[in-house]
């Protein structure tokens, strides 16, 4: 399947699909450098760590407020 494929059905998501799409590609497209994965390790670690953020600042650390 193409994006030309995918375009059409895509506009026609309501807001908040669309708000998740975002999200996923954003999410898709920086997984595989080097730097993501040291941040996800960090980030992680803090996790474990008892430090943790509400999913009101997850949003809008992700740019979706």
């Amino acid at each position: 399947m193409s994006f030309a494929d995918l375009k059409p059905q895509m506009a026609q998501l309501p807001h908040e699909d669309m708000l998740q799409a975002l999200a996923f590609l954003k999410s898709r497209l920086r997984a595989d450098t080097p730097e993501n994965r040291a941040e996800l390790s960090r980030r992680h670690a803090e996790m474990d760590a008892g430090h943790k953020v509400s999913w009101e600042d997850l949003k809008r650390q992700l740019g979706l407020e």
